[in-house]
């Protein structure tokens, strides 16, 4: 009896060990069996690249910045972020974080940003097997190149500060052309007191001689006495 106790006792300590070891973990992602094909065909983007930031958004999310390279679907900038469901507190068991090196990644929407899993990896030989000729992302605007706001004061209709200087500059003339015109109305009109009374006003430099007496003739003869 103590001989079958021992040897049970022996058992479990050399097996329990094993079993602990070999166990899977309860909470392991499981992925479901796609082609490359099927990967890229599922996909909502796929590029190659490589990991230049990463930062921790909480204690189970991270964001991953990728410098991308050759775009194989899609539509990518020269730079994508990937929000990742992993962080110092734990996540998702389906997420995956890159390490650093050129990877190929198969992307897929989250709201307005993009994701990817563990379930979706792919190599670059592979993803350059069943996608398109790569194209090259297409570059962000530099300062230069973005639209500039018009100059201060100008309408949009084209009418701006010159039109504003040009209509001032019309106005002081008529203003001036007004003014000239008055004075030489006043220089060549006849005086109000003449047209009140309805006499012709004096020429200019004219004046008004009295008539010349008349030269006196030879006296006349006296008469003759009577006789």
């Amino acid at each position: 009896m103590l001989r079958a106790v021992a040897r049970l006792s022996l058992v479990v300590l050399v097996a329990g060990p094993a079993l602990v070891l070999t166990s899977p973990p309860c909470a392991a992602c499981t992925c479901t069996p796609r082609t490359p094909k099927q990967l890229f065909r599922h996909a909502d983007a796929a590029f190659v690249g490589s990991v230049t930031e990463q930062q921790s958004v909480d204690a189970s999310t991270t964001i991953q910045t990728f410098g991308v390279r050759s775009v194989f679907k899609g539509t990518l900038g020269p730079s994508v972020d990937v929000i990742v469901p992993i962080g110092s507190g734990g996540g998702d068991t389906c997420g995956i974080l890159y390490g650093a090196g050129e990877v190929a990644v198969i992307l897929h929407r989250m709201g307005d940003g993009w994701t990817t899993d563990i379930c979706s990896r792919i190599t670059a030989a592979q993803l350059a097997a069943v996608g398109p000729t790569p194209t090259h992302p297409a570059p962000e605007p530099t300062p230069s190149s973005l639209p500039t706001a018009p100059p201060t004061g100008e309408s949009g209709t084209g009418l701006g500060w010159r039109a504003i200087v040009l209509g001032l500059f019309l106005g002081v003339a008529a203003i001036a052309a007004a003014l000239s015109l008055g004075g030489r109305r006043d220089r060549t009109s006849p005086p109000r007191e003449a047209e009140a009374t309805g006499e012709a006003p004096e020429a200019v430099g004219s004046t008004s001689d009295p008539a010349p007496d008349p030269a006196p003739g030879p006296a006349p003869d006296p008469p003759e006495p009577s006789g």
